[in-house]
């Protein structure tokens, strides 16, 4: 408005012989002030544009940080229960491996008997010499009460006699 008061009184852009004072130019003032209202309404239209933009960008991004923050707040919240159950999960670790000890040992124990218990209760085979030693022992016993029996009955006399009533 003002360069249109200043220009369109007349031939604002012609040249004039220089003048002492300071005087407002007519003619072709027209063609300037079209030109800039032209860069006046492409500014005002692109400051509108870039408002826009900035304010689609600023709702963006207060969405986008509340997003953050419940995400924050649920992550909070899901890391201190999974510590508790870590906590719990650790104590119940501890307590299984101490039954587990328990067990072994007692296990151990039950396993140490019964192989004492195995050794008395599992017969096991003699070995060869030992029982052809055997036989041969029951058969010279055998042969000796044969001999007894058939007629050297000498031996139970000859004890009776040492003994006198």
């Amino acid at each position: 408005k003002v360069l249109k008061d200043y220009y369109g009184k007349g031939n604002a852009l012609l040249q004039q012989p220089v003048v002492g004072t300071h005087s407002a130019s007519g003619g072709a003032a027209g063609g300037i002030i079209g030109l800039l209202e032209v860069c006046e309404s492409d500014f005002s239209k692109l400051l509108a544009e870039v408002e826009a933009d900035e304010k689609e960008s600023e709702k963006y991004y207060e969405e986008t940080t509340q997003e953050n923050k419940i995400a924050t707040a649920e992550k909070k919240t899901a890391l201190k229960f999974k510590g508790k159950e870590q906590a719990e999960t650790k104590s119940e670790l501890e307590e299984l491996t101490g039954d587990r000890d328990s067990e072994q040992s007692e296990l151990d124990a039950v396993l140490d008997y019964y192989s004492k218990v195995k050794k008395q209760c599992v017969a096991k085979p003699e070995p060869y010499e030992e029982r052809k030693r055997r036989r041969e022992a029951e058969m010279e016993g055998l042969k000796n009460a044969l001999d007894i029996l058939e007629g050297n009955a000498m031996a139970f006399l000859q004890v009776n006699r040492f003994r006198k009533h």
